[in-house]
């Protein structure tokens, strides 16, 4: 017969905030590594949700099977653990809640539940947990704690100081100032390689340490790019699940990644593709820095941010949860089930609860749209299983770089030419825009000039072009005779390199040449593939063939959009700084049936040159 549960039970009141605290401790990997529970040397999931997992405790091996984390974003946390014999104790269930007291504090609450098993379990158990595990979960407690009010560190340090070979990091380093990195920046990157916990310098997001540092994203992202070439980090593709948004695939180069991908840990497959499911990664080089990428837990609160509560239903229950929530979308799931629903959280929203069921084939929920901060959801199990419900941000993470975003940077394009699709495959993105232009009346010049000078021009034309294009955060995809191609994650930066270019080629010193150089310029935003072609990395699809029919629309010396480039906010704020004149007009483009609807921009400065 087993043995009835123990629950022990300690409190603690610390002088920070609950949403201070939670970012660290939610943090279940590091706080499992601080009170001494061994990393995972294999975990496999089973029918249940459930891992089963296998590793070694002061040698001896062990097993045990983990359940799902089930959580409420900044209040509370717990975890169920089943062991397997020979180890004491059959259940292990650790619970933490977290309370706001006056004055910025908190109230933390612990509560341990386990199960004994033989009378070794009734005997030591309690006094190993009591004395050891809880002693050194409330010790972690406090000294992840002092870290929230910290102003410089705000991650857990390493438990060790780590071996770096700092011969290999000081060449590194001076190969990065030779690439014109500022030194502010070179400092942070190797203060935090030498210092920083493992997990914190293995897949590195540069997005979140610009954040963490005070930095621009971008600026940080190039030093990251700067220093594999440099030899102090490494790069990776990570293939990102759709649900948890954890790594599938991780692959050095883009030529790895399939078309799909399938995760283990929610046993999915989906397709790959660049604006969300494959992010770029750093991680330290072995050859300046050895660090260990172990795991402590699976799907913790920290593991994925993205979700705000995950919570067991049991068959026929009901159970209403209230949790603070800021404005954005939304998506209620379940782990068992195929059917999803969308929430709006938002400011002029009712602030009603709303009502979600969960049946065999629906997910019905009755207000979709509620009002942001304290919000109140109802729900009710209409099946006979258990459901594991998931409440998740819909936006993916403003601080992951993706595949769509680093392919359009210059820097990335000259230092990682070899990075390409597999021949064959095409990678679906979301939203480019394209900019193509050609040179008006290049033919004549060459006739009117000679061949070789009149290939000089068109030489020194490519330069200030590419120039342009790589300060406004674009990539020169190719050249196609006298024309471009060129790509932008941002309507705005492309619409920002057009305006200077015609700048440049009314005004700057490349328009002082006889004959004066006419550039075409035309722009389309949309969804199109990414592929290899001959070795570079290419994209192809409607958009890429509109946006080139569109530049054949611009007489040189113009600007011509489309609508999808034209409504971007940030477009609209570039056109409101530059007041041009705007001519809307209608054109079927070769090769499609529909008529499109053109703008064409003339710039006032450029306008009175050309006319001059």
């Amino acid at each position: 017969m087993p043995a009835p549960t123990i629950n022990l039970h300690a409190t603690l009141e610390l002088d920070a905030t609950p949403a201070q605290l939670w970012p660290l401790l939610s943090d279940t990997s590091r706080i499992d590594r601080a009170i001494g529970i061994p990393p995972f040397e294999r975990s496999a999931l089973q029918p249940d949700l459930s891992f089963a997992v296998d590793s070694h405790y002061m040698g001896v091996p062990v097993s045990w099977y983990e359940f799902p984390y089930e959580w409420v974003f900044e209040q509370w946390y717990q975890v169920e653990r089943a062991f397997v014999p020979p180890i004491p104790v059959r259940r292990l269930m650790t619970r933490t809640t977290l309370a706001p007291l006056p004055g910025g504090r908190c109230h933390v609450d612990v509560v341990v539940g386990f199960e004994p098993r033989g009378l070794l379990g009734r005997t030591l158990a309690p006094l190993f947990i009591r004395h050891k595990l809880m002693r050194d979960l409330l010790r972690a407690y406090r000294s992840f704690a002092a870290l929230a009010l910290a102003a410089e560190q705000t991650a857990p340090p390493p438990p060790r100081t780590p071996a770096v070979n700092a011969d290999r990091m000081a060449l590194g380093l001076e190969r990065l100032r030779q690439f014109g990195v500022r030194a502010a920046l070179i400092e942070r990157l190797a203060r935090h390689l030498r210092a920083a916990d493992d997990p914190d310098v293995i897949r590195m997001r540069p997005f979140a340490l610009a954040d963490a540092w005070g930095e621009a994203r971008l600026d940080v992202l190039r030093m990251f790019l700067y220093a594999t070439r440099a030899g102090l980090t490494d790069l990776e593709w990570d293939v990102l699940c759709p649900n948890c948004r954890g790594p599938s695939v991780s692959a050095a180069s883009l030529q790895a990644i399939a078309a799909d991908a399938h995760c283990s840990s929610c046993n999915v497959r989906y397709d790959v593709n660049f604006d969300e499911s494959v992010e770029l990664r750093f991680t330290v080089s072995s050859d300046i820095r050895a660090a260990l990428d172990l795991a402590y837990c699976i799907g913790g609160p920290a593991n994925t941010r993205h979700i705000v509560s995950q919570l067991w239903l049991p068959p026929r229950a009901t159970k209403e949860l209230r949790l603070r929530m800021q404005p954005g979308d939304y998506r209620l799931r379940t782990r068992q089930l195929t059917a999803t629903a969308q929430l709006h959280v938002g400011e002029g929203s009712p602030a009603t609860p709303s009502a979600i069921r969960f049946t065999s084939d629906d997910l019905a929920i009755d207000q979709p749209s509620v009002a942001a901060g304290e919000v109140a959801l109802a729900f009710e199990n209409g099946t006979d299983s258990s459901l594991l419900i998931v409440l998740e941000q819909s936006a993916w993470s403003a601080q992951a770089v993706s595949a769509a975003l680093v392919s359009t940077m210059a820097e990335f394009r000259q230092l990682f030419s070899s990075q390409v699709l597999a021949p064959g495959l095409g990678v679906a993105i979301r939203n480019l825009t394209f900019l193509f232009s050609d040179l008006k009346g290049s033919t004549a010049l060459y006739d009117l000039i000679g061949d070789s000078p009149a290939y000089a021009r068109v030489r020194d034309h490519f330069d200030v072009m590419k120039a342009i294009i790589a300060r406004r955060r674009g990539a020169l995809v190719k050249t196609i005779g006298d024309a471009v191609m060129a790509v932008f994650a941002s309507a705005e930066d492309a619409v920002e390199a057009s305006v200077e270019i015609q700048h440049e080629f009314t005004l700057g010193q490349i328009a002082r040449g006889d004959p004066p150089l006419r550039v075409k310029l035309g722009l389309h935003r949309g969804p199109c593939i990414a592929v290899n072609a001959n070795e570079l990395l290419d994209y192809f699809g409607s958009t890429v063939n509109i946006a080139a029919r569109v530049q054949n629309e611009s007489v040189g010396g113009d600007i011509v959009l489309t609508p999808e480039v034209l409504s971007d906010p940030g477009v609209r704020r570039v056109l409101e700084r530059e007041l041009p004149t705007l001519e809307t007009f209608q054109r079927q483009l070769k090769g499609f049936a529909q008529d499109f609807t053109l703008t064409r921009l003339w710039l006032p400065s450029d306008a009175q040159a050309l006319a001059a």
